[in-house]
């Protein structure tokens, strides 16, 4: 079995709140379900190289959120010798997410970073407008990105934002989808951009831009029914975050959905499956 080169967990719309206050509507606990989620990943058996925390950490943008989430999330990273990539979106209080999490108290957005995982570029774009919950990449963003990609990297870049530049389904969230889609699809076309993630929409998606794959990654606290089709309606189901894992040819995102249910069938560990037939 080909090995991917490297694995990543996109984690994102976290919604925290304060201590005080902790559901999100009066119906689920952010940091419960952050809690759940990065258990799932300290018992793993599928290494990562990075975890990706992509916007919306906070619903609240309370100094103590973020306090909340790096003392959870610091301690499981070190353990497991993961990095751990934050990104920040329209929920968040940028200076208080900067001091906080990049530890970067005098940084102002936009905040695009930079980040190297071996050969693999990751960038983080910046795609927040001030007070508003639709998303921008402003023509300066654009810029330090179109400057990144000038070069290619060894492994390929993997491109970050929090506005998932895909259409969204529901009538409501066209509100506040990423209003200039066709620009980021200019920068990133024919680049080595591998594969665009994205959030903010609640709901596991798929689309391209630019020529490039993009995944929208579901909610770790909440999301979006979509049974209930162009109608917007947050659930307490559906909640999960996505694994990816890069290839020397291909890039594979898969869905980890955070509700467990009764087997079907018998598990198979991995040594077991090498005694099946076919293996190779």
């Amino acid at each position: 079995m080909v090995r991917p080169r490297y694995t990543l967990a996109h984690l994102t719309d976290l919604h925290l709140r304060p201590a005080a206050d902790p559901l999100v509507g009066g119906v689920v606990d952010g940091l419960a379900r952050t809690r759940r989620a990065i258990a799932v990943l300290e018992r793993w058996d599928w290494p990562c190289d990075a975890w990706f925390f992509g916007g919306d950490l906070s619903d609240t943008g309370h100094a103590e959120t973020y306090e909340a989430l790096r003392d959870l999330v610091e301690p499981a990273a070190r353990a497991r010798g993961v990095r751990v990539i934050w990104a920040h979106g329209n929920h968040d209080a940028p200076d208080a997410f900067a001091r906080l999490l990049l530890r970067e108290p005098d940084a102002r957005p936009p905040l695009n970073r930079e980040y190297r995982l071996g050969g693999l570029r990751f960038l983080v774009l910046d795609s927040n407008v001030p007070g508003a919950p639709h998303g921008l990449v402003t023509d300066a963003s654009l810029a330090w990105l179109a400057g990144r990609l000038a070069s290619p990297a060894p492994d390929g870049t993997l491109l970050a934002v929090h506005h998932a530049p895909i259409a969204p389904v529901q009538d409501a969230a066209g509100l506040w989808d990423l209003r200039n889609r066709d620009a980021l699809a200019e920068v990133v076309r024919g680049r080595d951009v591998r594969l665009i993630l994205g959030g903010h929409f609640h709901q596991t998606s798929f689309a391209t831009l630019g020529g490039v794959p993009v995944v929208g990654a579901s909610s770790v606290t909440y999301a979006h029914d979509l049974a209930a089709g162009r109608t917007l309606r947050g659930q307490d189901a559906g909640q999960g975050f996505s694994l990816v894992q890069v290839y020397d040819d291909t890039v594979v995102c898969t869905a980890v959905p955070d509700a467990v249910g009764a087997a079907v069938h018998r598990s198979i560990t991995p040594d077991q499956a090498r005694d099946l037939p076919g293996w190779p």
